[in-house]
């Protein structure tokens, strides 16, 4: 470049770069076929599980004997729950209600009466309205003594993985109680439990990243409704219900952090629940694991009832699984990519 030039340009003389130009080499460009070794390259794409349980029972008793039982109203709470709804209405809401808080939230989408000797109800039903939901296919069919056979299954995906026990055990157990309610008359209510409430929710989020969420202070005030305390073992959080029901105290007896404990290395927490008209401590746990790609279930879990008074116990129980319900819903809320509020007021 002349001196002329310069002087004209107002430019100085660019000296030779050491360097390729590296915009020679866009597109695309060689560094990014070149990543750094270990770099995080893989994902998961699919974490789905599907379960399937099936139950079968024979019963002495005509296939339309059978279907009356099984979908009518006053018949079902004799062996199951209380029916609020009708199960043979496609598409309408059902609850099966157990009456001490918890219930099945249901959804009929086929009523196949008896026609040929063969009769199919299915329907979808969600553990106290919040939970995954899951398909129950009944199948009534003839048998060549006149009886009726009695299918029963149900089929979820990435379902607790404690699914199997819970329901395993207790279809079997269901088909006697509608066994035994047929030939006899009997009523068959379910026998005071021990165990629950058990509420569960899927989460839109990873299980450890929806713990370290929930489990921070400031998130317990909002979900779980804490006034004092916090997840720390030995802490005591005081709750407040939200209603005239006033407080729960919730004493924090272990905190198991992530990856921390064999052999799923999920957190959990173990829990002590009493209130001002409990003699005694409820134990409870809560805990969280994967249920697909990007989602998690969150479960909380209380049992011991058998040592609060007799006349306390359907009551407190109901008060105890509302609060629990809707205290998973403002997780889900919380860790869905949109909170929005679970209730219309901000003094609940």
């Amino acid at each position: 470049m002349s001196v002329e030039s310069i002087e004209r340009n107002g430019s100085q003389p660019t000296p030779e770069a050491p360097w390729p130009d590296f915009a020679e080499l866009e597109p695309p460009r060689i560094v990014d076929a070149f990543p750094p070794l270990n770099a995080v390259q893989a994902r998961s794409i699919v974490q789905d599980r599907w379960e399937r349980l099936v139950a079968v029972t024979e019963v002495p008793m005509s296939i339309d004997r059978v279907w009356q039982a099984l979908t009518t109203p006053d018949e079902i709470r004799h062996w199951l729950a209380r029916c609020r709804g009708s199960l043979t209405e496609i598409d309408s809401d059902v609850l099966l209600d157990f009456e001490d808080g918890e219930f099945f939230h249901c959804r009929p989408v086929v009523a196949e009466a008896p026609q040929n000797d063969r009769a199919v109800l299915k329907y979808f039903w969600r553990w106290v309205g919040v939970g995954p939901a899951t398909r129950v296919i009944w199948e009534l069919d003839t048998t060549s003594s006149g009886g009726t056979k009695i299918t029963a299954t149900e089929e979820a995906l990435n379902s607790p993985s404690d699914w199997r026990s819970w329901n395993g055990n207790g279809w079997p157990g269901i088909l006697d109680q509608l066994a035994g309610y047929l030939r006899t008359g009997t009523t068959w209510r379910w026998p005071w439990r021990r165990m629950g409430p058990y509420v569960q929710i899927e989460l839109e989020a990873t299980p450890y990243d929806a713990w370290e969420l929930l489990s921070k202070t400031e998130s317990l005030r909002y979900w779980l409704q804490r006034r004092f305390g916090s997840f720390t073992t030995g802490d005591k959080l005081t709750l407040i219900m939200g209603d005239a029901s006033g407080v729960v105290e919730m004493t924090v007896h272990r905190h198991v952090e992530p990856n921390q404990q064999f052999p799923s290395y999920l957190p959990w927490l173990e829990f002590g629940l009493k209130r001002a008209s409990w003699p005694v401590e409820l134990n409870g746990k809560l805990y969280i694991e994967p249920a697909g790609v990007n989602r998690s279930l969150f479960q909380i879990f209380v049992d011991n009832w058998e040592n609060l008074p007799t006349e306390l116990q359907r009551e407190e129980r109901e008060i105890i699984c509302g609060f629990f319900r809707d205290s998973m819903v403002r997780a889900q809320n919380l860790t869905s990519p949109r909170p929005t509020p679970s209730h219309p007021h901000g003094w609940s």
